[in-house]
């Protein structure tokens, strides 16, 4: 707890940007989306490739396709989690140090497996780190939560690649490098964004402080996992509170069943997950009991 509350005062002395348009009024959040695919879903398909988003978004639609942005050393936008190429495939070596034609050059596939390694039923299938440009014009109507991993150039060139694909009210931003956020709202500023660091702790500070009603909301989303919620003690109260001043609460990445259920019926907004049939077999039963 004392940690939580250095760590709030030294991110409220850093200056925020606020954004005075309501998330409710924003083209993004013009319907609820409760299931989300934490990389595409992982553990059922190929994470962070065109095919694993293309079959997420068949069994699934109108998932919230969940990804991260890389920039590659001649300047092109791909989705990869890791700073590296070498957990998922069968290359090695960092994004940033790659050129994109290296890095299409690389096999997806090769180390994915739904069977505890027992079989690699992708290797060699022609799958490829996908760029963000080819999942926007793949799938037009896709809702999609973009993490930016990098520096602020990963910003502006996030975001042309969005415009020319005409899907600003599609894509929601996250980041756990303030500047790369600034430099998008700089850029976007009627775009969806969750919270992060900084403002992320001007907002638990606000919500235990005495001025609740006078706080402004910095973003739209608090996107937080289960251990942040246990090691901040957010309290479903705190979470409902929250809320009332029109801000989505994400949490992730939940892959147990009975997790899944909890965050259902506490009421959060969006949960990601690497299994997303799990999830909407979870939210499935949930309407099935409350009917």
């Amino acid at each position: 707890m004392i940690r939580f509350v250095a760590r709030c005062i030294l991110f409220a002395s850093i200056p925020v940007l606020a954004y005075a348009e309501s998330p409710v009024q924003k083209p993004f959040f013009s319907k609820q989306i409760l299931l989300g695919a934490h990389r595409g879903g992982a553990d059922e398909w190929p994470e962070n490739t065109l095919y694993g988003f293309q079959e997420c978004a068949k069994a699934h639609p109108g998932i919230l396709l969940e990804t991260d942005a890389r920039l590659t050393s001649d300047g092109a936008v791909v989705l990869l989690h890791d700073k590296t190429v070498d957990r998922t495939t069968n290359g090695t070596g960092e994004v940033a140090t790659l050129t994109l034609e290296q890095v299409k050059a690389l096999d997806a596939g090769h180390k994915f497996t739904a069977d505890n390694g027992a079989t690699f039923p992708q290797r060699s299938k022609g799958l490829t780190i996908a760029t963000l440009k080819e999942v926007l014009n793949a799938l037009p109507d896709a809702h999609m939560l973009v993490e930016l991993k990098g520096e602020p150039a990963l910003a502006d060139a996030t975001i042309k690649i969005i415009r020319d694909a005409k899907a600003e009210d599609r894509v929601l931003f996250a980041s756990f490098v303030p500047p790369t956020m600034d430099r998008a709202r700089q850029l976007a500023p009627a775009m969806a964004y969750c919270f992060d660091m900084k403002n992320g702790a001007a907002l638990l500070m606000a919500v235990r402080g005495a001025k609740w009603a006078d706080y402004t909301p910095q973003a739209d989303v608090l996107s937080i996992d289960d251990g942040m919620i246990a090691r901040y003690n957010l309290t479903p109260e705190e979470i409902k509170t929250i809320q009332t001043k029109g801000i989505r609460i994400q949490v992730h990445t939940i892959n147990d069943p009975e997790q899944m259920k909890s965050f259902v019926a506490q009421g959060v907004d969006s949960i990601l997950t690497d299994k997303p049939t799990a999830l909407a077999n979870v939210i499935a039963e949930t309407k099935t009991l409350t009917k």
